[in-house]
Order: structure tokens, then C-alpha cells, then sequence
């Protein structure tokens, strides 16, 4: 059953253009041209969503949104203004329209299809998914020419869908052209995929950039699920928190850090606890996970893996305190995009001491971007600031020492540096950690305490470390007596 959606505004000319690209859109749609209609419109019908413009009269905007705050509290709605001197002057402002309700205030000029992705924004799972427009079977394949930027990819192994399709699904025939092989609403068809991977040996599936947000809510979703089940493996619940971590990752770096950005990824948030939480057999995972993706996703989502973990072993870890250092760890490095453009493929290693000393900017970049947000709370905000201080001094922005540097983000400043080793020198966990333990000068970056913990991390809960394990100097574990 398609969402209703009433749209308000006097400009006929942009009402029926409206209505025709929403109803296209698979929603049922009204419109109508003053306030006094749309309050009769609700009278009768429940809406999803209204989207009205600041300037409707006869019953003005202000009045038509008290009307809703008053009777109709889950509706979703959305303020159009039509100038933006309205906005400059104080008249209209986010807070005043947040009093009634408002969810999205969208200023003109913009392209219609921002309206959608504001209000796709807002909808839960079962929305989406009653939205959709079943079709008993599968469609036929249409072949498509779009820029390769459009989309969005996932190993065609790594897929999960529910059983009526939610959003279109592609394969990439050659640069900018693509194979539509499941539509929208099409009953799903693993026999259909698992034909373009055996017989024509496709690795990947891609989706519009549009329709992230919707992978984002139903893998989530079915990420709370699998970590209930305690007959799936272990391995297959990280391997889906790696899908949807990534993909949530990318879409706040690329959309922006806007409120239902954040509200998905306090849900990421809360299935990296439960997995933490639950999964004993984790260390059989962590001790052995094998990827050399040198995307900044998977960093930033082995990062989150491996810090939560290693917060795991403490006595004083907390639902809280796990769920704040993943929210941190997957924007630890997001100051890096306000770096220039010429630093997004630079390694460390190979930056001029000019770029260098550019880069070590990043955690403060990284802080102003979350600094008056306020769905952000202030740990997770000096995480980011303090991601690079080290134990002994030696780290940037602020050359911190001992416990001056908050020791949650000492953690993410352990984790972050494993990941580089592991990554950019193709090692298993463990050696990658042994790395770090031979490093007699680089391990002081981190408290000993700290590194203890992170050895506990490779180690089955159930059994003490041996004598065997190798510990930096000046660690404070007591090997056991043989």
C-alpha cells in the first residue's frame, strides 16, 4: 500500500508537477492550494507526510502546523520556503519550526528528487517496505547508461534482501552502463544471482546512491536479528555489520551529517554492542579476519570492531561507553574531508613534511564539523579531537601525554594504528599485533594497561593467557607460573 503524502502550496504550476513525480514515485498523493483544504484533507485521511509552503494562506502555514502538532503527532512534515530572505532575517529559522513539528525545512531553488530523499529519509522499515509495490515474479532486464558515480556496490555473496525487492538492483556491463536485473517490488531471486555469479562470474551487485539509506535501514534491521540467532556464525553477523557500518559510513561522508543520518547510526551503534556483547566466540573472528580493502569504510569499520573489543575486557564497560566509542570510531577520521582533494588516496608515508604537517589538522577538522551538533554527545566529540594523541607525547594535534589523553580515544588510537598495519602490509591480526609488541619505542604510544586488554581480545574468553604471550616491557600482566 503506497504512502499518502498531502502537499500544500499556491503555486498550482509546481503543485502538479509535484503530484505527478511523487505519484511516479509510488506514493498516493493529494494536493491542495490553501491551509483551510489541507485541514479538511487530514480530517479525513491519515497522511505519512505533508510537505507545505511557508507562504500558504487562507489558514496560514503556522496555522495549518499547529493543527498537526495538536492532532496528528506522527505525521511527518515538511516547510518549503520560497525565499531565503525569510531565513537570513530571522523570520523563518529551524528552531521556531522545530516548536511545530517540523521535521525538514527545504529552501528554494532545489531539485525535486531532494524533496524524496528528504522524506525517504524519515520513513522506518515497515514504511518502506509498505510502500513497495509487489509483483509476483521478476521483471524483465532492462539495460541502463548512467554515470558510474550513481552507484553504489556490494559483493553479490554479501546481499540480503527481503522477499518483495526494495529497490532497484544492477550489474555493470562496462564503464557508465549497467544490467537492471531485479526492479523494485520484484519477488527476490537468489536462483537469478546466483546465475550472474557462477555462469558469468560477477562478483558485484550496485544499487542508486539514492537507495543506500534503504540498504542502511533493512541491514540493520536484519543485523538484530542475526545477532539474536545464535545458530548463524559468528562470522556471518560481522560480515553484515561490515556491510551496513560501510555503507552508513559512506553515506554520512558523502550526504552530510544530517539528523536521520545520525538516528541510523545510533541503530549501527546498538548492533556493534549486541555483538560485542553476545559473541563469545568473537576472538575466533578478530584473531583471523582477512581484508585488504584499503577503503577509508573498511578502516573506519575495522576500527570500530577491534576498539570495541578491546573496551570489551574492561570491568567498567558499559552499553554506553561501547556504543559511544563506535559512534566515534566510524567519524574518527571524518575531518579528513575538509583536507584537499590531493590527500584522499596520499598515504602517510609518502606526504611531504608540508602535507604532513596539513594532515595532522584533520582530528580538529573533524571536531568543528560536530561541534554544535547537538545529536553528538561531547565524548564522542573528543574521541575525535583526541584520536592521534599518543601515551608518550609524541602524537598531534595537541602533543597530549599520559593521562591528559581520554583513555577511550588512547583505544581508537591503538585500533586505528593496528588497522593501517594490517591493511597496507597485508598481515593477519596477529601479526599485525606482533608488529606492534616488537616495536619496543611505537608501543609507549599506548597505555601498557590498554594493550594488555587488546592482547585478551585474540584470546578465547574461557582461557587464561599462556606464559607464551609475548607483552611489551613495561606491561603490568603477571605471566602465569609454569
Amino acid at each position: 500500500m503506497a504512502l499518502k503524502l498531502l502537499i500544500v502550496d499556491p503555486d498550482e504550476t509546481w503543485l502538479a508537477q509535484a503530484k505527478k513525480y511523487f505519484s511516479d514515485a509510488m506514493y498516493d498523493v493529494s494536493t491542495v492550494i490553501n491551509g483551510k483544504e489541507a485541514q479538511v484533507m487530514m480530517y479525513n485521511t491519515p497522511f505519512f507526510a505533508v510537505i507545505i509552503n511557508y507562504a500558504t494562506q487562507n489558514h496560514s502555514c503556522t496555522q495549518v502546523l499547529k493543527f498537526i502538532k495538536t492532532n496528528y503527532t506522527n505525521t511527518q512534515v515538511m516547510v518549503i520556503v520560497n525565499d531565503k530572505a525569510l531565513v537570513d532575517s530571522g523570520e523563518v529559522t529551524e528552531e521556531k519550526l522545530k516548536k511545530f513539528g517540523v521535521s525538514e525545512i527545504a529552501i528554494k531553488p532545489f531539485e525535486i528528487h531532494y524533496i524524496k530523499e528528504l522524506l525517504e529519509g524519515h520513513q522506518s522499515l515497515s514504511d518502506m517496505m509498505m510502500s513497495v509495490n509487489k509483483k509476483e515474479g521478476v521483471s524483465e532486464e532492462t539495460e541502463v547508461s548512467m554515470g558510474d558515480d550513481a552507484f553504489t556496490s556490494i559483493k553479490i555473496d554479501e546481499f540480503y534482501s527481503s522477499q518483495a525487492v526494495l529497490f532497484d538492483i544492477y550489474i555493470k556491463l562496462s564503464e557508465n552502463k549497467y544490467l537492471k536485473i531485479l526492479h523494485t517490488g520484484d519477488t527476490f531471486s537468489k536462483e537469478r544471482l546466483d546465475k550472474y555469479k557462477n555462469d558469468k562470474k560477477v562478483e558485484s551487485l550496485y544499487f542508486h546512491n539514492s537507495d543506500r539509506r534503504k540498504f542502511i535501514h533493512y541491514n540493520n534491521f536484519l543485523s538484530k536479528r542475526m545477532m539474536d540467532n545464535k545458530n548463524i556464525p559468528v562470522a556471518n553477523k560481522v560480515n553484515i555489520l561490515k556491510n551496513v557500518t560501510e555503507k552508513f559510513i559512506e553515506e554520512a561522508y558523502t550526504v552530510g551529517i544530517r539528523p536521520q543520518v545520525i538516528e541510523q547510526g545510533k541503530e549501527v551503534c546498538e548492533n556493534v554492542f549486541a555483538m560485542i556483547e553476545k559473541q563469545n566466540d568473537l576472538y575466533t573472528v578478530l584473531k583471523s579476519y582477512q581484508t585488504f580493502d584499503p577503503t577509508a569504510y573498511t578502516h573506519a569499520f575495522l576500527v570500530t570492531l577491534y576498539s570495541t573489543a578491546i573496551i570489551k575486557q574492561f570491568e567498567w564497560q558499559s552499553k554506553a561507553t561501547i556504543e559511544t566509542t563506535a559512534m566515534a570510531c566510524m567519524f574518527h577520521d571524518i575531518g579528513k574531508t575538509l583536507l584537499p582533494k590531493e590527500f584522499i588516496n596520499l598515504s602517510v608515508k609518502d606526504m611531504t613534511p608540508e602535507q604532513y604537517e596539513i594532515y595532522k589538522k584533520h582530528p580538529e577538522l573533524g571536531y568543528q564539523i560536530f561541534e554544535n551538533n547537538r545529536q553528538i554527545n561531547h565524548s564522542v566529540k573528543q574521541i575525535i579531537l583526541h584520536h592521534h594523541e599518543a601515551f608518550d607525547g609524541t602524537g598531534f594535534p595537541f602533543q597530549k601525554k599520559g593521562n591528559k589523553i581520554p583513555t577511550l580515544a588512547n583505544i581508537v588510537c591503538l585500533a586505528d594504528d593496528f588497522v593501517h598495519i594490517m591493511i597496507d602490509e597485508k598481515l593477519q591480526p596477529t601479526e599485525a599485533l606482533r608488529r606492534i609488541l616488537m616495536d619496543k619505542i611505537g608501543v609507549k604510544r599506548y597505555n601498557s594497561i590498554l594493550v594488555e586488554k587488546f592482547i585478551k581480545v585474540f584470546v578465547d574468553p574461557a582461557k587464561a593467557i599462556n606464559k607464551d604471550t609475548i607483552l611489551p616491557s613495561n606491561s603490568r600482566v603477571v605471566k602465569k607460573a609454569s
